[in-house]
């Protein structure tokens, strides 16, 4: 049952694509919604968002206005402001924030997705646009230009060899010497890419817009479009961590596949939960949705 006193059923913490997709669901459900954001989202630098159904080429901005508008209509309310601490007990969640003060719910659902830490190299404004860590969501609009993968081993290989086809030129920049000898290296020469070991350590936009990267050993590479290692995604740990939650090796909330983390009150998804690797938008949406399903029966069956 819903816990009376709280003034929420459930707070959503992050307005991602779980988040506000939960949000959605769960007040056509006509449960009390509160959803806690920062504005700005993981993808928010990106032009344009991709492989998602009925969106290709929408703005990130124009997506989450028309889902935040979606869930305002269904009576989900939102405070924007970061959620820096939690503490649960058996009866409700409570959720501080930097700057609007504490909010309570019977049930909080994790959505806040991994935190991205981009490499010192990288210029200003190029995460998101030239700068990308997946090889599926924004590669055709770099049709024809020099690739390079950048990272330490088997998923740069990988990286580049997905890129293979939109490549004018393919390079991979592996830190782990190691990986030379890996099998995909092989396939990436055999396929005409070029392999570098090193570690890069500067990288400056030219003129064409492409950036020039130059690794510690004094190697040059263009690139008209860079594809990083997804190590740059670490779990955002700042509630989990408050909350006493059990983590996985990874650094993630344990949760079963429907997201019920160790503690029965607290829910994660999105990005952040790591049941599937191949999590894209439409994955994280569709986490979103079966966590809310699931809370939804929590509430109803108690």
């Amino acid at each position: 049952m819903p816990h009376q006193d709280a003034p929420y059923d459930v707070l959503v913490a992050g307005a991602g694509a779980a988040g506000l997709s939960a949000a959605v669901m769960l007040g056509r459900q006509k449960r009390r919604v509160l959803v806690v954001s920062r504005k700005d989202r993981r993808n928010s630098p990106a032009d344009r968002v991709n492989n998602i159904p009925y969106a290709h080429g929408t703005s990130p901005a124009e997506l989450y206005r028309k889902m935040e508008a979606d869930a305002a209509a269904y009576g989900v309310e939102f405070v924007w402001d970061e959620a820096v601490a939690a503490r649960a007990t058996q009866e409700s969640v409570t959720v501080d924030t930097k700057a609007s003060g504490s909010h309570t719910a019977g049930r909080l659902l994790l959505a806040t997705g991994p935190v991205t830490e981009l490499p010192p190299w990288l210029p200003e404004g190029q995460w998101g646009k030239t700068v990308f860590d997946c090889p599926y969501c924004h590669t055709l609009e770099h049709d024809g230009a020099d690739f390079v993968a950048v990272g330490t081993g088997e998923e740069t290989l990988q990286h580049a060899l997905l890129c293979r086809q939109y490549a004018g030129r393919l390079t991979a920049v592996v830190s782990d010497p190691a990986a030379a000898g890996h099998p995909l290296a092989e396939r990436l020469t055999a396929v005409g890419g070029e392999l570098i070991v090193g570690t890069v350590r500067t990288a400056d936009r030219l003129p064409t817009g492409e950036l020039l990267l130059v690794t510690d050993a004094g190697q040059e590479v263009t690139a008209g479009a860079v594809v990083l290692d997804t190590a740059i995604q670490r779990p955002n740990q700042t509630l989990p961590l408050a909350l006493g939650l059990e983590l996985n090796p990874h650094g993630f909330p344990r949760t079963t596949l429907f997201g019920q983390t160790s503690h029965p009150r607290v829910y994660n998804t999105g990005k952040s939960n790591p049941s599937s690797p191949y999590f894209a938008w439409t994955g994280a949406a569709a986490s979103g949705l079966n966590a809310a399903r699931k809370i939804s029966e929590d509430l109803a069956f108690g």
